[in-house]
């Protein structure tokens, strides 16, 4: 299985779809809701798609068809290393663990496959080393 992660940009005229439920429906794909922003001006999600790599190109051209804007993220944090003081306050907000400290350097890292973009660490940050590249 592979999972991919996007950002799915809704204008007035497709807002009210029920894409996500036809995306499980007629695309058998798993759907993690990561963030959303949705109201009846259009909207952002932020999601993850879980299935075969066929199943989610499928997906994303009826995304696409459907006239949802589709981009996807393989980055949603950028974590400066030059500016981090390595002080954990990251790792101790993150509700999913995405930063941890090396044990054998006393370094955090950042295990961008964790991130769920919540924003969390942005805010934590004293020295500002942490930054959303796409907001929501």
């Amino acid at each position: 299985m592979t999972v991919k992660k996007f950002l799915l940009t809704f204008t007035p005229e497709n807002v009210s779809e029920p894409v996500t439920y036809r995306l499980v429906k007629e695309f058998d794909i798993m759907i993690n809701i990561l963030r959303a922003e949705v109201d009846e001006k259009g909207g952002r999600l932020m999601i993850a798609l879980e299935g075969s790599g066929l199943q989610i190109e499928r997906a994303v051209k009826f995304l696409e068809s459907s006239g949802v804007c589709v981009q996807e993220l393989k980055e949603f944090v950028r974590k400066d290393d030059a500016r981090c003081t390595n002080c954990g306050m990251c790792v101790s907000i993150c509700p999913v663990s995405a930063y941890q400290v090396d044990k054998g350097t006393w370094k955090v890292v950042f295990l961008n496959e964790k991130c769920i973009a919540c924003g969390m660490c942005v805010d934590a940050c004293p020295p500002g080393a942490i930054r959303l590249r796409a907001q929501v």
